[in-house]
């Protein structure tokens, strides 16, 4: 899902452009300061390498974009639609500036596009990821789990839903 130049009418500033390779560096910061924490918890380690390689292969296979706030690199996002869904594969935000709206902000952005679509997105979360709450908050149901992680879904409203919530109104 392309969401480059994209601006959202809710919360100023907020951009998504497309990762460069030059943004490899940044790409890999923004993993580990947002899931080193969680890789060891989850997994006993972290592997800087195989973070260096995976956001720079993704930079390259144009697989990555890049969340700015101003002019300012705040986050990653990568997502991939499929046939029978839309996948969220990764969206972090700098722990600098995360609580401020900006993830809920693009969240908003590709659940709105998979409303329009009639197309779920999902997810995998590992469990000792605080952001299970987050998606959680956002209408993302867990609909499989591992021991390590949980799969969840956000099933866009059917229609009969969105008629009976407007004549409930």
């Amino acid at each position: 899902m392309d969401l480059r130049g994209v601006k959202s009418c809710l919360m100023r500033d907020i951009s998504i452009r497309a990762a460069e390779a030059a943004d490899s560096e940044f790409a890999y910061r923004v993993l580990e300061r947002t899931m080193r924490e969680v890789a060891v918890a989850a997994w006993g380690k972290w592997s800087e390498a195989e973070g260096r390689e995976r956001t720079a292969s993704d930079a390259r296979a144009g697989r990555s974009q890049i969340i700015q706030w101003g002019s300012e690199p705040v986050g990653l996002l990568c997502v991939d639609k499929l046939d029978t869904h839309t996948q969220l594969d990764q969206l972090y935000v700098l722990p600098d500036y995360q609580r401020r709206g900006i993830g809920a902000e693009v969240l908003q952005l590709i659940l709105s596009e998979a409303r329009s679509a009639k197309r779920p997105v999902r997810l995998r979360v590992l469990r000792a990821n605080p952001a299970k709450n987050f998606y959680a908050r956002h209408g993302f149901k867990v609909i499989s789990e591992t021991a390590e992680r949980l799969f969840m879904e956000y099933a866009p409203p059917r229609e009969h839903d969105e008629v009976s919530c407007s004549l409930e109104q």
